[in-house]
């Protein structure tokens, strides 16, 4: 819309910080070119370590999640990041079919650092503070993995427009 000569969307759509438009391919392949280490078999049974729907899913999901117009020449490191999290969090709550029932219920709860073990009548101590910490505040899951902390930063960078001092 015009008024007085200025596009009055224009000026809104830019003060609004939402971008659109269409990202260029990023594949499964372009992501374990990346990070090679989730393309591991395992050496029982031979299947790679992260099932391709998996693989597959998540690539979707940060398609339907990252915009390269948000990103630039970003993008494709956040693709990988974002994808590198998640996989991280289905490593950490995948469990064997075969596993026995307590096993398979303990691979899916929370987790938190490792902050203390001990041998003797087996004790371990988790620190969940990384969870409920300041700086990564409002940012759900992603502070629980490196991944997601470096996307967290990168987030932050390319969101909010102006200048960064590092």
């Amino acid at each position: 819309m015009m008024y007085g000569g200025v596009d009055v969307f224009g000026i809104i759509a830019g003060a609004s910080n939402i971008r659109t438009g269409d990202n260029p391919p990023y594949t499964s392949e372009d992501f374990l070119a990346a990070y090679p280490q989730f393309g591991k078999t395992d050496e029982k049974t031979g299947q790679p370590i992260i099932p391709a729907v998996m693989l597959e899913a998540w690539v979707k999901m940060a398609h339907a999640s990252l915009s390269k117009a948000r990103y630039h020449d970003a993008w494709e490191l956040c693709m990988g990041l974002f994808i590198a999290h998640f996989l991280t969090l289905y490593l950490q709550s995948a469990a064997s079919p075969d596993d026995p029932t307590g096993k398979i219920i303990n691979a899916g709860l929370a987790k938190g650092m490792v902050s203390s073990k001990s041998a003797g009548d087996l004790s371990v101590s988790y620190d969940f503070s990384i969870v409920t910490g300041q700086e990564f505040a409002g940012w759900g899951t992603y502070k629980l993995t490196a991944f997601g902390q470096q996307f967290i930063t990168l987030a932050r960078i390319y969101s909010m427009g102006g200048m960064v001092v590092w």
